[in-house]
C-alpha cells in the first residue's frame, strides 16, 4: 500500500444500501475506473477491514487508502490510485 497522496478528483460511493455480497466487487470495479490520481470516497455502515486486506492480496502497490469512522458510526475512507508509479 502507498501513502496517501492529494487525488485530482473524488468519486463517492455509498455502500450502505448495496447488497452485502455485491459490496466489494462494486468498490474494485469502481476503483479500476479510477484515473492515475484520483480517488473513492467510501461511505460504510461497516469496517472496512476486510476490503482493506482484499486490497492488499489483489493490488499490493496499486493503491493508498486513508481512513476513520466517522459521525452516526460511518467509516469514510478514500482508496486512491497514485499519480504515477513513483508516489
Amino acid at each position: 500500500m502507498l501513502a496517501p497522496t492529494t487525488p485530482a478528483a473524488v468519486i463517492v460511493v455509498d455502500i450502505g444500501t448495496v447488497d452485502p455480497h455485491d459490496r466489494h466487487s462494486m468498490v474494485f470495479n469502481t476503483f479500476a475506473r479510477l484515473a492515475p490520481g484520483q480517488a473513492l470516497e467510501l461511505v460504510s455502515d461497516q469496517n472496512p477491514e476486510p476490503l482493506l486486506e482484499e486490497f492488499v492480496a489483489e493490488l499490493p502497490d496499486e493503491f493508498w487508502w486513508k481512513g476513520e469512522k466517522g459521525p452516526l458510526d460511518l467509516w469514510c475512507v478514500l482508496i486512491g490510485k497514485p499519480a504515477t508509479a513513483l508516489d
